[in-house]
């Protein structure tokens, strides 16, 4: 009897380990069960979020290599302008043409002209402030050897030309976009080359021509008025003898940087009058667009002037 008591003992304690073993076994296959469907969550949002990712970056990636396609290709217009225009300007055939020489003389008087009395309101006042705080920073720092180089640094070779080119663009840049414009969407510039006239000599040269002369006219007549002016209020203030001023002026001078003053006189307005060009040519037969294109031409070539300043600097100063 004991013996069989206790083997039916054994047996009760074998199924009882036999069932918590195969319970064990059923919690580890739903445990593993449980994990391999959250990775297969995981796995699949982690694929979402990549593939959403990649999707973005694709399309900045279209966005920024339309950006640089629109880049050069406005680069490679600027440079068709820019280039044509040299090519009717060379073999000064024009000069013999009154229809050209009417219109230059008419830009010319529009540009420059008319725009004498604001240039030399602004040479006033940038003239007496600028003059008078280079003067006074150098009598305090009691080295008037600093007035001409100053002068020279920051008047006549950066303020002037910037001043200019500015004024022009916010003047008669607005009216050449829209001329060309109004040509354009009329179908004027169309007549033109119909009637075996080039619009490149009969519009765009008089008016590249115009801002390159006009620009570089004013830029000189800006520097030595500011100079004058800026002489004058110091001495009216008894802050420094007029010669002695105009000593140092003359002292800090340089042909160098006058020709730096000459060269950026006339390219910056000119430059400038190609972008202006290229954005009036841009409207088509939408007349609507003429603002628009106005805008993008002012904001354009005064982003092409910063640049062109900059570069300038670097490259004069190697």
């Amino acid at each position: 009897m004991l013996l069989k008591e206790y083997l039916a003992s054994k047996v009760i304690v074998t199924d009882a380990c036999h069932g918590r073993v195969i319970k064990c076994i059923e919690y580890i296959h739903d445990v593993i069960c449980i994990a391999c469907l959250s990775w297969q969550s995981i796995y699949t949002c982690t694929m979402d979020v990549l593939q959403k990712l990649i999707h973005q970056c694709h399309q900045g990636a279209d966005r920024v290599g339309i950006y640089f396609l629109k880049i050069l290709l406005s680069i490679h217009r600027f440079l068709h302008i820019f280039i044509s225009v040299l090519q009717v300007f060379l073999p000064m055939r024009w000069l013999y043409r009154p229809a050209v020489m009417n219109v230059i003389i008419r830009q010319i008087y529009f540009t420059g002209v008319q725009s004498l009395p604001w240039i030399l309101l602004i040479s006033l006042g940038t003239g007496a402030l600028t003059v008078y705080a280079i003067v006074d920073f150098s009598r305090r720092v009691q080295d008037l050897s600093l007035i001409g180089s100053l002068i020279n640094g920051i008047l006549v070779q950066e303020m002037a030309p910037f001043l200019v080119a500015f004024f022009l663009l916010a003047r008669s840049g607005v009216a050449v976009v829209t001329e060309v414009g109004h040509m354009r969407a009329r179908g004027e510039e169309a007549l033109l080359r119909s009637l075996g006239i080039s619009a490149y000599e009969y519009l765009y040269m008089p008016r590249v021509l115009a801002f390159s002369l006009c620009g570089m006219v004013l830029t000189f007549i800006f520097v030595v008025v500011s100079i004058w002016v800026g002489g004058l209020v110091v001495f009216w203030t008894n802050t420094l003898n007029f010669n002695a001023f105009l000593f140092e002026v003359q002292r800090g001078t340089d042909l160098k940087e006058i020709l730096s003053m000459v060269i950026k006189g006339m390219f910056y307005p000119m430059l400038s009058c190609v972008i202006l060009l290229d954005q009036g040519s841009l409207v088509g037969d939408d007349p609507n667009q003429i603002p628009i294109r106005a805008t993008h031409g002012v904001l354009g070539a005064l982003l092409l002037i910063l640049f062109l300043d900059i570069l300038w600097v670097i490259i004069w100063n190697l």
